[in-house]
């Protein structure tokens, strides 16, 4: 027993802990970040930005996060976690609050005050209401529900102290200066503090409403109440009948009072005359509260939404503050139903098609009605049909209409629901994957797409048949078999428009030719149309084009097409899946994710989703039509079929929308260094900055004044950066900046509504972004001096060596021929004497001038590689010159130099060692020839000079004893390696060849 008690204890706990997680009734819409507290109050300050008294202090909230005032404050004492019972933000950007702790005053550069209360001897410091005068400088503060006082905007007590009302809940100020009061019963207080009147009703709540001649009314969830003297009551109007008296709440408007009971909230008019009367304009249901105890609250902002909460739960709601203008149908039983085609039949039901309940018909006196199944509806088979398409008008015997489905093609009687099976010549399958039927108004001619190409109907056979062009050859395929057609429109001279997955095509329907309209056409034509899915031809010769992932196009009458509508312009979704026209040129579209009405003259675009009353946001294909009795819009998405007035569109509110920075976040490497700063309302923009140790900064952003806040655009640019071009940020109020290169930039920032509005005001910051210090442009400066400094000191001291090293050579070249060669001249002609005057033996005399010669020979050769003078082009030609004529004399051989490849002047530098290893290889190779070729034959040597320097020495005849002269060739190879030259030796057509290659 002890444990059903305690599990009977706990199941009643539950809902009053848990927030209502029931949907919301016509188009309330749940406000996540405020359902998760336990609401209060709300307010809205000047900036636009709500505040939220909670049973935990005070929030602000910016459309998407909800901030503790404490983390607002700059100064003063910190706000107690307590109930906040009341909220008022006064003309002067100030926040007043009323607490169980007492009067607060925030100021709006984030002082927090403690204010004295009007009986500051009181134990009780509860404060249950706050009002603001009638003229806007006074606020009204009552405590303990005894006292009541009035407050200078400064937060001054002023005037005396008037006695309150028992279970006090709301204070209302009259023009005239006196006060109404609302709690455990109605009173009527004079500014002196007189009781004019006092009223009571057993069992209801009353609240004061004043009529435009400035008579007071009392309203009840029920009826409306002329006060009298001696506490008299007169009912006038009732607009419900008797019941359980419940809390209500009453918002004072400029059309009428607006009514808050706990099943919907009422929006009364008063009668025009001189004796106007309540009267109920519309209801709108609320959702329903999960605990029986119920103390509701309604609050409107500046932008014309309701605001609805239980103080005693979790949950909060919001919509437009105006008629339901999107009226969903309801399906049978409440269900849910998937919509393909909607039309309406010659007796005046509405006849909707559907999937999961076959055909649906709704009476046709009641648009609101929901919807019921036409169970006499079948097919031959018996199976309840899904019709893709219906085409209204007598095309067949009895009035027949045509329809198209699954089979694919019907008749169809729309009086009794008899379909019959129509025949497709030259198609043997059931299903060929209709997309859509159309009338020619021209010609009279049924078109239909198709996924195996284009049909029409042939009315005196009762067949379809594939489209061929006239005086084509007998047997050739139809130009169109096989090819997919989504969607048909005649032009009524003589074309048709067809949207294909590969673009849009116009057939002319004499010739068979077709324009082609795609990413592959030529310029005119061409654009992003792929995937074309739904098409409409307006009156002034336009086509309108929706696509499955490009959004909107428009073909022009001169036949240019361009892409109009895209989700970086504002599009819910790329995906459009209806086209429908409305009045003033209006296009209504049927999206994945939402209703979206298009000017095409001003290019605005306004979104309506589940908050605006839409069952789902997700439309079917080619499921809209015009309602031809009224001009309503139909269309069906996959939760049903909505009915949309387009008369009854709200206006878009007077107040513009105000973008707002609330929040600034400095991301740094560390989390510790990370803070968030968070901006009031008189806070200046700041300027930005980002560097190594700041790397990132997130912008958190706030459309205020805006109707549906949560699917607010914003987009952002930074000048200086990317061409100036904005980049589209979505739904997403923030905006997170990292990685730009250095420099010095601009941010700005815009927004629009939901509806199109853009934001009256474009958010601009400064942005400045340093770099590490070793990548800044002062320090590759400076990095690029050093280089340059060192590559100068490095090159002017290698001068300095090779200037050193030149000079030596030079000292020892000098050296040499001075002391060495002389010395080697005459012991030369000593010995040329010596042989003259046959002083010695023959022999040794001749061996001894051979080879002090010989000496003197390779004394000059070593002077010549050593001399820094010799470092040119024209010092090696000579010197190989110089050899060649003494080896010539010497031998009496041919040796010839080809010269005529080399530069006309030859002061060309060259490097030592080149010079040095390219002679020495030229006279080990020279000898070599001279010791192996045939006796007799000519040798050409030839020297071009270029990239590479060549050098080639070449024998004639045949070649002899060519492996002797091994060792010659391993030390020209070595000198070569020494130059990483390319050497080659060998013998070629006609004698032996060396060649040299040295690259620069």
């Amino acid at each position: 027993m002890r444990v059903w008690c305690l599990l009977l204890v706990i199941f009643a706990l539950l809902p009053a802990q848990a927030p209502a997680q029931t949907m919301p009734a016509a188009g309330w819409q749940a406000e996540p970040a405020l359902s998760r507290l336990m609401l209060r109050r709300l307010a809205q300050a000047p900036d636009g930005l709500l505040w939220a008294g909670t049973d935990d202090g005070a929030y602000r909230f910016d459309g998407t996060q909800a901030v503790p005032l404490n983390a607002l404050r700059r100064a003063g004492p910190a706000l107690p976690p307590v109930p906040c019972n009341a909220l008022l933000a006064t003309p002067d950007g100030s926040l007043w609050l009323g607490t169980d702790n007492g009067l607060y005053h925030f100021s709006p550069a984030g002082t927090l005050r403690r204010l004295p209360l009007p009986a500051p001897a009181s134990g009780n410091q509860k404060v249950p209401a706050l009002a603001l005068a009638a003229d806007g400088r006074r606020v009204w503060v009552s405590q303990d529900n005894t006292t009541l006082q009035a407050y200078t905007l400064a937060g001054q007590p002023t005037g005396p102290v008037l006695p309150s009302l028992a279970g006090l809940s709301s204070v209302v100020p009259a023009p005239d200066g006196s006060l109404w009061l609302s709690g455990d019963g109605t009173r009527h207080l004079a500014a002196t503090g007189q009781v004019l009147g006092a009223w009571a009703h057993p069992g209801r709540v009353l609240r004061p409403a004043l009529d435009p001649t400035g008579r007071p009314w009392l309203l009840s969830d029920r009826a409306a109440y002329r006060p009298g003297p001696g506490g008299q009551l007169t009912e006038a109007v009732r607009w419900e009948q008797p019941g359980t008296g419940q809390p209500v709440e009453v918002l004072p408007t400029a059309s009428g009072p607006t009514l808050l009971s706990r099943e919907a909230v009422r929006q009364l008019s008063w009668t025009p005359g001189p004796d106007p009367r309540p009267r109920v304009r519309f209801a709108l249901a609320l959702p329903p509260w999960p605990t029986a105890n119920w103390s509701g609250r309604l609050w409107a902002d500046r932008t014309g939404r309701w605001w609805v909460f239980d103080t005693g739960t979790r949950g909060c709601w919001q919509r437009e503050a105006a008629p339901v203008f999107i009226r969903a149908l309801a399906g049978p039983g409440g269900q849910p139903y998937s919509v393909r085609a909607s039309v309406r039949l010659p007796d005046g039901r509405l006849l909707v098609s559907s999937y999961e309940t076959g055909l649906l018909t709704q009476a046709p006196d009641s648009p609101l009605a929901p919807l019921r199944r036409w169970a006499a509806a079948t097919l031959p088979t018996g199976n309840a049909p899904v019709l893709l398409a219906v085409l209204p008008g007598a095309r067949g015997p009895g009035g027949d209409w045509l329809a198209a489905g699954a089979f694919p093609f019907l008749r169809f009687n729309p009086r009794t629901g008899r379909f019959l099976k129509l025949p497709v010549a030259g198609q043997l399958a059931t299903d060929i994957g209709l997309r859509t039927l159309v009338l020619d108004s021209a010609s009279g001619r049924v078109w239909a797409g198709t996924q195996q190409g284009l049909y029409y109907y042939d009315p005196a056979t009762q067949v379809y048949r594939p489209y061929e062009v006239p005086g084509h050859a007998p047997g050739a395929p139809p130009p169109l078999a096989g090819r997919v057609i989504e969607d048909v429109r005649p032009d009524a001279r003589g074309h048709l428009w067809l949207a294909t997955p590969e673009g849009v095509e116009r057939l002319t329907l004499a010739t068979g030719a077709r324009g082609v309209y795609g990413p592959a056409a030529p310029a005119p034509r061409r654009a992003a149309v792929e995937g074309a899915r739904c098409l409409y031809l307006a009156p002034d010769g336009r086509l309108w084009v929706g696509t499955r992932t490009h959004g909107l196009a428009v073909v022009a009458a001169d036949g240019r097409i361009r892409e109009v509508l895209t989700p970086s312009q504002g599009l819910p979704s790329p995906s459009i899946a209806s086209i429908l026209p409305g009045p003033g040129g209006m296009l209504w579209l049927g999206t994945y994710q939402g209703l979206v009405r298009y000017q095409p003259a001003t290019g605005q675009l306004s979104i309506y989703t589940t908050a605006q009353g839409l069952v789902s946001d997700e439309f079917n294909a080619a499921a809209a039509a015009v309602d031809p009795r009224d001009g309503s819009l139909l269309l069906g998405g996959v939760a049903g079929l909505h009915r949309i007035v387009p008369g009854e569109v709200p206006v878009p509110p007077a107040v513009r929308p105000r973008l707002l920075l609330t929040a600034l976040t400095a991301l740094s490497a560390s989390a510790e260094a990370s803070r968030t700063r968070y901006l009031l309302a008189p806070d200046a923009l700041p300027a930005l900055r980002l560097a190594p140790e700041q790397p990132l900064i997130d912008l958190h952003l706030a459309l205020t004044n805006s109707l549906d806040a949560s699917r607010a655009r914003y987009a952002y640019r930074v000048r200086g950066w990317l061409a100036d071009r904005w980049l589209g940020l979505g739904t997403t109020p923030r905006l997170r900046l990292q990685g730009l290169p250095p420099g010095k930039y601009t941010v700005e920032i815009r927004a629009a509504t939901s509806q199109g509005v853009a934001a009256a005001n474009v958010l601009r910051m400064p942005l400045t972004v340093t770099a590490e210090w070793w990548n800044r442009p002062l320090t590759w400066l400076l990095a690029a001096v050093a280089t340059a400094l060192v590559v100068y000191l490095w090159q002017r001291n290698r001068l300095r060596q090779v200037q050193r090293e030149n000079a030596l050579r030079a000292r020892l070249a000098a050296d040499l021929h001075d002391e060495v060669g002389s010395l080697l001249t005459r012991v030369t002609m000593q010995a040329e004497l010596l042989r003259e005057f046959e002083a010695g033996p023959t022999r040794r005399l001749d061996t001894l001038v051979e080879d002090s010669r010989a000496a003197a020979s390779t004394v000059r050769d070593i002077i010549w590689s050593v001399d820094a003078h010799a470092d040119t082009l024209a010092a090696l030609v000579d010197r190989i010159r110089d050899h060649l004529d003494a080896t010539s004399r010497a031998t009496g051989r041919d040796l010839l130099l080809d010269d005529t490849h080399l530069p006309a002047l030859l002061d060309q530098a060259l490097p030592p060692t080149v010079r040095q290893h390219t002679y020495l290889i030229f006279k080990e190779a020279l000898t070599n020839a001279l010791k192996y070729s045939q006796p007799g034959s000519p040798i050409r040597i030839g020297l071009r000079y270029g990239s590479p320097l060549e050098l080639t020495i070449s024998s004639e005849g045949p070649v002899a004893a060519i492996s002797r002269a091994g060792q010659g060739l391993r030390s020209m190879r070595h000198r070569a390696a020494l130059l990483r030259a390319d050497l080659t030796a060998g013998p070629v057509p006609g004698g032996w060849q060396v060649r040299l290659k040295v690259p620069e």
